[in-house]
């Protein structure tokens, strides 16, 4: 199994300078920024390896490289607990599990800087970390002297009824053109308002790497029900699929906040630079000169042939 490019933070934290001048020639000076602690965390339901933590930090401005350097050493926490009708939580202490870095055989043994797992994966993964539908979950971050903490929820899955595919088309964009297929996922959207979804596929051409970012999705489409309240959903991806490959689909429900983050994510992944309209990335970390997002995933796989 191989890492995708970017298995380091995927997040970048953006300077943003607005000059507008329709007379005047300005100096325009970029001060160094505070570099900041990038937190990419996962806690899913179904898939134990997809639950890691990943800590980076910004580099300078002016540096010539756009990746994070991974932060090493961290002592990193995730604990499970209960939403009370005060709308305070209850933390179960005898669930806490530190994620370490770790030499894990899914991944040949080799050790990933930066990249938190429970170590139990190693050994006995049926035991692992693993989300559950209904449970709040506590992510804690010490490193260099400073505490940071998140708190995402696992909801409860939405059912996937059935996947079909068609509204075939030629695919000039290839080398050689081919014929693909575009997906449909069906699905009954909840009576409440506020159901938020992203959408991951696992092809061919993703099996072997490794990430929610290096799985397919249409990032730039997330769902919500604001005007789809409670209706029964026939959802068609744009993304071309290739005759005969077989997809593992992974509808996934997430939290408002979850939603927004990964919904700034994607414009601010957009952007065309430092003097472009500034995108506010929806941070859910707190703590001093953070980023990032603790996502609780809650998903629903189902798997097709495409034809």
């Amino acid at each position: 199994m191989k890492l995708a490019k970017s298995y380091i933070p995927v997040f970048l934290a953006f300077a943003m300078v607005a000059i507008i001048s329709c007379e005047r020639n300005f100096d325009i000076v970029l001060k160094d920024n505070q570099p900041q602690l990038i937190v990419e965390a996962y806690i899913n339901n179904e898939l134990p390896l997809y639950n890691y933590v990943i800590l980076g930090r910004s580099q300078n401005y002016y540096d010539p490289g756009f990746e994070n350097l991974p932060v090493t050493g961290a002592t990193v926490t995730i604990t499970e607990g209960t939403l009370l009708a005060n709308n305070s939580y209850q933390w179960n202490a005898a669930s806490k599990k530190q994620l370490k870095e770790a030499r894990l055989p899914q991944f040949g043994n080799v050790l990933l800087p930066g990249v938190y797992f429970d170590t139990t994966l190693a050994t006995n993964q049926a035991n692992a970390l693993m989300g559950t539908p209904g449970k709040h979950y506590l992510l804690e971050i010490e490193t260099g002297g400073k505490r940071h903490t998140s708190i995402t929820a696992v909801l409860l899955p939405l059912t996937i009824d059935s996947l079909t595919s068609g509204y075939h088309f030629i695919d000039e964009d290839e080398d050689t053109t081919q014929t693909k297929a575009r997906l449909t996922v069906h699905f009954k959207d909840p009576d409440t308002i506020g159901n938020t979804q992203l959408y991951y596929w696992r092809t061919y051409n993703t099996g072997d790497n490794f990430g929610w970012g290096a799985l397919g999705t249409n990032r730039f489409t997330p769902n919500t029900d604001d005007l789809v309240n409670g209706q029964y959903m026939h959802l068609t991806h744009s993304n071309g699929f290739v005759l005969n490959d077989s997809v593992n689909y992974y509808m996934v429900n997430v939290e408002r906040k979850v939603y927004n983050f990964w919904d700034s994510f994607n414009k601010a992944r957009q952007n065309a630079g430092p003097f472009s309209t500034p995108v506010k990335l929806q941070s859910t970390i707190s703590g001093e000169n953070v980023i990032g997002c603790f996502s609780g995933f809650s998903v629903s796989t189902k798997t097709i042939i495409i034809r």
